[in-house]
């Protein structure tokens, strides 16, 4: 014969799925606020009764439907119902955040005594209801259904001022708090901190505040003493507006899934818009076509981090990276410091230099859908349970960090002082632009993807100067065949006759230069032949000859004028006959459109003269170094330790050239070999000693440190300094600008010939108060 048993439940049941399974305060509030918004509340307010001399006390008040009797009897009182989960909870369909039916007993985490007190809108009193969580832990044997909960029911509440309930809702009064002395001051903010993450930050459905009265003196003082930073307050709304502190200094990539499961991907850097993309997705992740997929992620470099900081009052690392809201609130504890939940992590692992981790990242990842899609783990710090969807989330979010990856990693960080900005200004250098070309080419050669829009000021034709002007072309070329971008062949077509007729001149002074080389090749010989002499004396001549190479081998400069070789003179007349020649080529270009002058723009006319201006400072410079350089210059560039470079050139050229200041050098002795153009880091070195003159300066330094693959080259005078009426003084180094009798182009020339070789020159955001420092930067490549 079968018998029929049943389960018994123990009392003690209430601490497994209480306290026990719920071991952190801070998420047992999550549970009942989330309870509360589950409940159509609109606002949620959490009270501290702290004072010194009155019980200790935790309430929390909603404004939602609220609870009639047969509610709590039926709903409330029966442990593990759901009602959401049996969609019987309301009329219209709702996603919920809570479906286990035991958030309840988040209270027992709290203290050991709950009274609630409930009003719906239709009720003329309030429904109390009072438990006595350790009733539950005298006795194991005594079984659950036995332990007794206190009910009646109030016309009106006694409880403290600014408590209350108006129409509709639930009030939450938690006594006997289980560690009362740890309610401080620390943790209530941590505890506000904790609720930001909570809420999704780009809703302002849901509103939390926190009220303790104990707290509102310190609060002032923070206020008063916060100056430029935001205050560390315990009081008011508590609101999630980190994303908003950091809007436009980081690089951001946002994407959504729509309902035709196209993934939508638009990519930000620092408040400048990169592209918008669009695929096809619904084969890869077909669960989450209908599950409100929406992903911010952005990338924070070391000044963002700094600024965070600063503003904020906490480490962004110790704020979190990836967070997880499903529907509407979020996931604990992914995104936590010490959480990897993305496998964010463990990938960087693998390449440090080649993948974002944790601690690069911050943002939210938003889903909704209902406990078949995505179960939260009941012990609430363990994420989602991995169902089918889950795992299809973490395939979606990794792909997006791929995308994500193609700009920061191969664009961002290929750019080392890029690090330090918190603005895009440095993104839009020939060096930078020539990446994102190359990243918008390869996203228009993807049959998958289709581009809907891009920066086309960015995708545009670089400087003709540029090392990577040429092979830009070319790409520029593809992008635009392949989005039949008209106006991008336009641009194209112009530049590629700018570059035929740079070609064409480059060949004409090339030939001028041959035709000079050649006639000094003759005179040369007619010399010799009237010289026969000389050669009976060639084998002593070879010896005096071998010692003088290995001499003149340990200076970039000859400290004589009078100790020239002819071989070396050479290269620099050549070079100087270029220039000349070019220079005489642009002179010509005016003169034979003279007529049409009116016709042409001021722009126009500004780079046509620029370059003209530009082409005859090289002259002077190289002629100066035709005096004192010891190195051939076969090709305009180098491959030489700067610190040397800069230290004999200003010895053995500035300090002969400029008696009336002082030159003072300062340069680490550590080795720094880099590629650059002799001619135009000497013509910037003179522009600086230029500068400082005009501004009655008496001494100029130059002092530079190495640091790792980092040159910092550190320029300060004791002038008059920047004029104080000018309001952005970055407008300095604009074509044109200038506050004196000059051109306007030097430091112009300067900046935009240092930025070519991936360099960096501003002035220093501590200015003496006489005169200017200029912060000079160089990477060694």
């Amino acid at each position: 014969m079968i018998e029929k048993l049943q389960f018994k439940i123990s009392s003690a049941l209430k601490d497994v799925i209480g306290k026990d399974l719920i071991t952190d305060d801070f998420v047992a509030i999550f549970e009942l606020v989330k309870n509360s918004f589950d409940a159509f509340s609109e606002k949620v307010s959490i009270h501290f009764i702290l004072d010194k001399g009155q019980e200790k006390k935790i309430f929390i008040v909603d404004d939602g439907k609220g609870m009639s009797r047969q509610d709590i009897i039926n709903k409330w009182l029966f442990v593990a119902f759901s009602a959401k989960r049996e969609n019987t909870e309301d009329k219209i369909k709702k996603t919920y955040s809570g479906y286990k039916g035991i958030g309840r007993f988040s209270c027992d985490r709290l203290g050991k005594i709950l009274k609630m007190y409930s009003k719906t809108k239709s009720s003329e009193v309030f429904h109390c209801v009072t438990v006595n969580w350790d009733e539950f832990e005298k006795n194991s044997q005594n079984e659950f259904i036995n332990i007794d909960v206190d009910y009646h029911e109030e016309e009106k509440l006694s409880l403290p001022e600014n408590i209350t309930i108006d129409n509709n809702g639930v009030i939450l009064e938690i006594c006997s708090l289980r560690d009362e002395d740890s309610w401080d001051r620390k943790k209530l903010i941590r505890l506000r901190r904790s609720l930001q993450k909570l809420i999704d930050p780009i809703s302002d459905e849901k509103k939390v505040e926190i009220k303790c009265n104990s707290q509102k003196q310190q609060d002032a003082i923070e206020i008063q003493n916060a100056h430029d930073k935001e205050p560390t307050l315990v009081n008011g709304e508590v609101k999630n507006t980190i994303f908003k502190v950091l809007e436009d200094k980081t690089t951001k990539l946002k994407a959504q899934i729509t309902t035709q499961g196209k993934l939508q991907v638009k990519l930000i850097d620092r408040g400048t818009f990169i592209y918008e993309t669009e695929e096809n997705i619904q084969e890869l992740y077909p669960q989450l076509v209908d599950s409100d997929f929406y992903i911010e992620m952005s990338f924070v470099n070391q000044s963002s981090k700094a600024t965070f900081k600063r503003r904020m009052g906490i480490d962004l690392v110790s704020y979190g990276s990836l967070f997880l809201l499903r529907n509407g609130f979020r996931v604990y504890p992914i995104g936590e410091e010490t959480d990897d939940y993305w496998a964010f992590d463990r990938r960087k692992q693998q390449g440090y230099a080649r993948y974002l981790g944790t601690r690069d990242l911050s943002g939210f990842v938003k889903v909704s859908g209902n406990e078949d899609k995505f179960r939260e783990s009941s012990s609430r710090d363990q994420g989602l349970i991995q169902t089918s969807a889950a795992k299809e989330l973490n395939k979606c979010v990794m792909f997006c960090l791929k995308k994500f990856e193609a700009y920061v990693v191969d664009v961002t960080w290929k750019d080392i002082l890029d690090k330090e900005n918190t603005h895009f200004e440095r993104m839009g250098i020939d060096n930078n632009r020539y990446r994102i070309i190359e990243l918008i080419e390869k996203l228009s050669n993807s049959i998958n993807i289709q581009i809907i829009d891009f920066n086309h000021d960015l995708i545009s034709i670089l400087n003709d100067k540029a090392k990577d002007f040429e092979p830009s072309l070319k790409k520029l070329q593809n992008i635009a065949n392949n989005l039949n971008d008209n106006n991008l062949t336009k641009q194209i077509s112009i530049a590629e006759k700018v570059l035929l007729k740079a070609r064409i001149a480059e060949q004409e002074a090339l030939k001028i230069a041959e035709q000079e080389r050649k006639a000094r090749l003759n005179a040369e010989k007619k010399v010799k032949k009237a010289n026969k002499v000389v050669e009976k004396v060639s084998t002593e001549k070879s010896k005096v000859e071998a010692d003088y190479q290995e001499e003149i081998k340990r200076n970039l400069f000859l400290t004589k004028s009078s100790s020239r070789d002819t071989d070396l003179l050479e290269g620099f007349i050549h070079q100087i006959i270029l220039y000349a020649s070019k220079s005489k080529a642009e002179l010509q270009n005016i003169l034979r459109y003279t007529e049409k002058l009116k016709e042409k723009s001021l722009d126009d006319l500004q780079i046509i003269f620029s370059q003209l201006f530009e082409t005859n400072e090289k002259i002077i410079s190289t002629s100066r170094f035709a005096i004192s350089a010891n190195f051939r210059l076969e090709t305009s560039t180098i491959t030489a330790n700067l610190n040397v470079f800069l230290s004999e050139y200003i010895e053995n050229i500035s300090m002969a050239l400029n008696s009336r200041i002082k030159i003072i050098t300062k340069l680490d002795n550590k080795k720094f070999d880099i590629k650059f153009n002799p001619i135009e880091m000497g013509m910037i070195l003179e522009n600086f000693i230029s500068n400082s003159k005009k501004a009655r300066a008496s001494t100029i330094t130059f002092h530079s440190v190495v640091k790792m693959n980092i040159l910092e080259l550190y320029i300060e005078d004791n002038g008059k300094g920047i004029d104080k009426q000018i309001e952005k003084q970055e407008r300095i180094f604009e074509k044109g600008f200038t506050r004196t009798n000059g051109s306007g182009l030097g430091l112009y020339f300067c900046k935009n010939r240092i930025e070519s070789l991936g360099g960096n020159l501003k002035l220093s955001q501590i200015q003496p108060e006489h005169g200017t420092i200029f912060i000079l930067k160089l990477v060694k490549q």
